[in-house]
């Protein structure tokens, strides 16, 4: 990260676009277990893609579904 590129945060964490998440409380289990690339962050949310699908994400939809880097659990 340079400093100059679209940050989203929450919870103390940094997503900018390339990091691979998971959103833990999704309301399907494989949507829980499936690995997301974000292609657009900024301070309102992000844009994620999996298996071909893009999603929009607010900062409210995060709130209510988690977001972590997909190397944590």
């Amino acid at each position: 990260m340079t400093g100059t590129e679209p940050v989203f945060e929450i919870g103390g964490q940094r997503y900018v676009a390339g990091d691979r998440v998971r959103f833990p409380r999704a309301g399907l289990r494989w949507n829980r277990d499936r690995i997301y690339e974000i292609t657009e962050a900024g301070p309102g949310g992000i844009t994620a893609e999996a298996d071909g699908c893009r999603y929009q994400l607010s900062r409210g939809d995060i709130a209510a579904i988690g977001i972590t880097h997909a190397d944590q659990k």
